[in-house]
């Protein structure tokens, strides 16, 4: 294969991991990306900390034409009576994928007893083939996430240089213990990290941070702040006046001019959210032997 090929798929190659890293997760439905015949469970997640007892359940069923159907959706809660799921919702694949089908569910698991638990889903076509996936996740009305983003804070700064401080408590039994951290500073790029850092050559602008912390058990935490970098002082407002008990009120008092408000260094939070599209072509060629 020629050098010059091989040296731009490489280069290819590493910028689609690069973009990768720095990406959200998106749903199969929301990417229209088909996974050919798969049983995925969108929500709940893989042992993540619910503070709240109803937690959404989110799941999808994909199959590749020309298969079957799928018929129902089965789902039992730590090992309690099956529930069936006959009213799926089905989407059709789009062009440029996978031809295949996907019928979900979304719904609301209620009443949670505060521990751990077990969801196990499986799925059904018109013949009989079955999928299954499960996933376990916890339920904790007192837990807070263990990540405290101390610098920089939602605010004004008056420098270009501001400190990026963070802890990681490790003293609950669900935190896990603290494995790495990075920040992505107004939607451009990942940055690991292994300590508290300083953030340099700051705009004069409003910016966004998102710093994520990853526990050995597999989970993720996540702090947003909004800050603003000013060139300008903020100077206190001048007192209003006050009339001397002894003063007497003149006849005919004439308004004070009116002074306009300029706020130095407005906080505003603006958060970008942009949509990543990388589209990859193929091209093939070939040489005739003559």
């Amino acid at each position: 294969m020629n050098r010059k090929i091989v040296s731009a798929t490489l280069a290819l190659a590493v910028l689609l991991c690069s973009f990768a890293a720095g990406m959200h997760s998106i749903g199969v439905a929301e990417a229209n990306f088909f996974p050919g015949d798969a049983l995925l469970i969108y929500s709940p997640t893989y042992q993540t900390v619910y503070t709240n007892t109803s937690v959404p359940f989110h799941v999808a069923a994909s199959v590749a034409n020309p298969r079957p159907e799928v018929e129902c959706i089965i789902y039992s809660l730590d090992e309690n009576t099956n529930v069936t799921l006959t009213d799926l919702n089905k989407t059709l694949r789009i062009r440029g994928h996978i031809d295949g089908s996907q019928f979900s569910a979304e719904l609301v698991l209620e009443n949670l007893a505060k521990g751990n638990h077990t969801l196990k889903v499986y799925s059904l076509d018109t013949v009989g083939t079955e999928m299954s996936a499960s996933v376990e996740f916890f339920v904790d009305t007192t837990y807070t996430s263990p990540l405290s983003v101390l610098s920089p804070q939602n605010t004004t700064y008056t420098t270009t240089e501001v400190p990026l401080t963070y802890v990681c408590r490790e003293t609950h039994e669900l935190d896990g213990n603290f494995g790495s951290a990075a920040y992505i500073l107004d939607g451009i790029g990942s940055n690991n990290i292994y300590e508290n850092v300083t953030l340099t050559d700051l705009s004069v602008s409003n910016h966004t941070i998102h710093v994520t912390v990853w526990t050995d058990n597999y989970q993720f935490f996540t702090k947003t702040i909004h800050f603003t970098i000013s060139n300008q002082t903020p100077t206190p407002s001048p007192a209003s006046p006050t009339n001397s008990p002894t003063q007497q009120p003149t006849t005919e008092p004439t308004a004070s001019p009116e002074v306009p408000e300029f706020p130095v260094g407005a906080i505003l939070a603006l958060l970008l959210a942009s949509a990543v599209s990388i589209p990859i072509s193929y091209m093939k060629r070939r040489n005739k032997k003559e």
